[in-house]
């Protein structure tokens, strides 16, 4: 964060790429971290791959299969949304 202007014109400048950059290192952090790994496990009632796109989404794979997309929300908080199956029911 940085302040620019003088006076009364100061206003703040927030670097939104680095709370981007925050946000994914710590969501490869969660996904990866052993005691979160088996707690994220028991939650899904699966083991899990993580694969991170080049936008930086990150995806669980369970049996080689994308099944959730996971993200560090606002409140730092992890969500896990699942993925429907193409060929199963809607």
């Amino acid at each position: 964060m940085s302040f620019i202007g003088v006076g009364g014109e100061d206003w703040v400048e927030l670097d939104m790429d680095l709370f981007d950059r925050q946000r994914l290192s710590r969501l490869r952090t969660t996904l990866t971290d052993p005691d979160e790994r088996r707690a994220i496990g028991a939650a899904i009632g699966a083991d899990y791959d993580v694969e991170f796109d080049e936008l930086g989404t990150a995806f669980l794979l369970v049996d080689g299969v994308q099944r959730f997309q996971a993200e560090i929300t606002n409140s730092d908080r992890l969500m896990l949304t699942g993925i429907l199956d193409p060929d199963g029911p809607l």
